[in-house]
């Protein structure tokens, strides 16, 4: 009839899969036949946690705890065009997490690099592909990594990581304040999503790895004993999941 009011739609539309990456670097997802839109949640990785520095030389040296790596960032986007297709793939960059610190000795007040945690990388929602064409390009869109503990004498803490482009954003935990002379190592930032930050060492126990996806690693106790106590831990790597709805 002319003029008559269009029905609204009452239809529900249904998971059609799911997508869940968890190793690092250059990936993707396929979208699936039917598709009409896409959840993504994006993970950002954690830094690494600080090894002890030694200072002074001889008998008069003073061993320095550092602190943790901070927490990766989370993101979640729904991305939707008009003629998804089965051939469509969707293109990431998932972050690895930052590398862990080594006990090295401080000469003339410079920290060498390898005593600092490595940051986290981010994790990146890059393009949209079909074949050889690309449909969309996504500028910005990341889940960024977490610092890593720089080296410190006294106790200190990182800021978790923050997001960019998405629908929902959530900010990194930051690493938990210890460390400086014969102190403890600090704890990891807690990814933004809930990867727990790896705890920092202490007495007769090592510093620990953060947890995916993108928990900071724990950082080095102050102390002399040379052994694996010595070092920082490893950031948890990011994690991208991709839901297709039809």
């Amino acid at each position: 009839m002319i003029g008559a009011a269009r029905a609204a739609s009452t239809r529900q539309y249904q998971l059609l899969g799911t997508t869940t990456i968890t190793s690092t670097g250059s990936q993707s997802a396929t979208i699936p036949a039917g598709t009409v839109y896409i959840e993504i949640e994006m993970h950002g990785s954690g830094g690494g946690g600080g090894g002890r520095i030694a200072v002074g030389s001889g008998r008069s040296v003073t061993y320095y705890g550092q602190g943790g790596g901070a927490g990766g960032a989370y993101l979640s986007k729904r991305y939707q065009v008009s003629d998804m297709q089965a051939s469509d793939v969707l293109n990431f960059y998932v972050g690895e997490g930052g590398d862990a610190g080594e006990p090295r000795a401080s000469t003339d007040g410079d920290y060498p690099d390898a005593c600092h945690g490595g940051h986290g990388e981010s994790t990146k929602l890059i393009t949209h592909t079909r074949g050889v064409s690309t449909i969309t390009t996504f500028d910005g869109v990341e889940s960024g990594g977490g610092d890593g503990a720089t080296a410190s004498l006294f106790s200190a803490t990182f800021s978790g990581a923050t997001a960019n482009g998405g629908d929902t954003m959530i900010t990194g935990g930051s690493s938990i304040a210890s460390g400086g002379a014969g102190g403890n190592g600090g704890a990891g930032g807690t990814g933004a999503s809930g990867g727990r930050g790896g705890l920092g060492g202490v007495a007769g126990e090592q510093a620990e790895d953060g947890v995916v996806p993108g928990g900071g690693g724990g950082g080095a106790r102050g102390i002399e004993v040379i052994s694996y106590h010595n070092f920082g831990a490893t950031g948890a790597n990011g994690k991208v999941v991709v839901r297709s709805f039809g």
